[in-house]
């Protein structure tokens, strides 16, 4: 038993001996971010920051921070507020001094807790800053135009994407008046859309830019075919040409055109002979596009 207490007793004076220093160990230093020390007056607001690394050293205790308050004869703590890097501390000067002199931001204790859920104790030291009277001038005094500092130009506004959005949103309102108002105004301007004849132009035009050949020309005579069966409601052929006149009086003056139109039609579709040739397909959907324009 002596020898067993004999054999213990070092290590546990070695551990009473070492506790003191892993207490030691486990104190924080917290770092802080502080304002400029000088150039101060009563009314401004002076920040200082509390930095703590989360993933290292935790996040702090909000039961510890200073409560917003007076604070001595010249700083009142405004806000006390977490920050993504820890914390921010506001502090306003409310007194004046009567000539420049240096005072000191309260030091203060916070408590961190660990992420292992251990909490640390640290302090944070005082802070000086030089602060300066606010100057004034008595009925005597003179000021002298050498004396006075311009005044600083304001910090221009980039008012370019403002613009932008505003101009997008002047374009799409126009956009939706010309919408709406079109079908009204179309009738007192003359505008119409256009009709078959004058789709029928424009796609045979489109057409014979690709090529003037026999299926060209085959795809020219159809879409005419189709232009003249829209405009009578009908399938129109030679033996029922009259209802197209019935029913569009002002196509007469394209009678003679329209019929041999048909009757080269029917040659070129059931018979042997070629398509009318390109001059002659745009010259027959130019008259009838130009009649119906004018009707």
């Amino acid at each position: 038993m002596r020898t067993f207490m004999a054999r213990i007793a070092p290590r546990a004076l070695l551990a009473a001996a070492l506790a003191p220093l892993a207490g030691a160990a486990w104190a924080l230093s917290v770092e802080t971010a502080e304002p400029r020390p000088f150039g101060y007056t009563v009314g401004d607001v002076l920040e200082r920051r509390l930095l703590v690394d989360r993933a290292r050293d935790g996040t702090v205790d909000p039961a510890s921070l200073p409560r917003p308050g007076r604070y001595g004869r010249w700083f009142q703590l405004r806000e006390a507020a977490f920050v993504p890097d820890g914390v921010r501390l506001a502090y306003q000067i409310v007194n004046v001094p009567l000539q420049p002199q240096q005072e000191n931001l309260p030091s203060l204790r916070v408590r961190v807790i660990a992420p292992d859920g251990h909490t640390q104790e640290a302090d944070v030291g005082p802070f000086t800053v030089a602060m300066t009277p606010v100057a004034h001038f008595g009925p005597d005094d003179v000021i002298q135009a050498d004396n006075v500092r311009p005044d600083l130009d304001p910090r221009p506004i980039d008012t370019a994407s403002r613009r932008e959005r505003v101009l997008a949103y002047a374009a799409a309102l126009i956009a939706l008046a010309a919408v709406q108002l079109a079908p009204a105004l179309a009738p007192r301007f003359g505008w119409r859309p256009a009709g078959p004849f004058g789709r029928a132009r424009r796609a045979l035009h489109r057409s014979f830019l690709r090529g003037d050949d026999v299926a060209a020309r085959r795809r020219a005579l159809r879409c005419l075919h189709q232009a003249l069966d829209e405009a009578a409601g009908r399938t129109l052929a030679l033996d029922n040409v009259e209802l197209l006149f019935g029913t569009h009086p002002w196509l007469a003056p394209a009678r003679a055109s329209v019929q041999s139109l048909l009757a080269d039609s029917r040659a070129a579709f059931f018979g042997e002979a070629p398509p009318p040739p390109r001059e002659r397909l745009l010259a027959v959907a130019g008259q009838l596009a130009d009649l119906e324009r004018r009707r």
